[in-house]
């Protein structure tokens, strides 16, 4: 498998998210309406919002995976995510991380020289993992939602949040100390 069949096997994937969080998706994501009118301040197309929750379950430096009891919902392939720099920091974060994915190891010498069904099951790890950050990041949103509504009409309330989480911390750094 080349470069470029690795790309579109990662790009042509959807990644979920745990159906209850649907109600907040739509609540804080614009889904075609570009007035800006409204009480809330929100993101553009859902998986915009999915894409803000992983960056929240990754500052945090927690994962909570999607359990097989849990109702799905597929999102877009990552091919149509925009904006691209966002979607392709998300998959840059991944793979300095993708050594450590639990319950299988890959390298990426494994990789390049692995076959076909091995590198469609690193893909499967790979975005797991960005599930699993975006879970966290989701449950997150949910409990300011839940508790702290109002700060959802702040226009900068998206950076308000970020701004509230640890910028680097040694679980967001996957840090060993020595």
């Amino acid at each position: 498998m080349n470069h470029q069949e690795f790309r579109d096997a990662i790009c042509n994937r959807k990644p979920r998210y745990n159906t209850k969080f649907k109600p907040l998706i739509e609540r804080i994501s614009s889904k075609g309406d570009v007035t800006g009118k409204g009480d809330f301040s929100t993101f553009g197309a859902f998986y915009q919002t999915f894409m803000y929750a992983y960056i929240i379950g990754l500052r945090l430096g927690e994962k909570v995976y999607l359990k097989s009891d849990d109702e799905k919902t597929e999102f877009a392939p990552l091919a149509n995510w925009k904006p691209t720099p966002i979607r392709d920091f998300i998959l840059i974060t991944l793979f300095n991380r993708s050594e450590k994915f639990e319950k299988i190891s890959f390298g990426w010498l494994s990789l390049e020289n692995g076959s076909e069904e091995h590198v469609s099951n690193f893909i499967t790890m790979l975005v797991r993992e960005m599930e699993a950050y975006a879970n966290r990041g989701f449950m997150y949103l949910q409990d300011k939602w839940d508790n702290e509504n109002y700060i959802f009409s702040s226009p900068f309330v998206f950076v308000d949040i970020l701004s509230e989480l640890p910028s680097y911390n040694q679980k967001t750094l996957d840090v060993v100390e020595k």
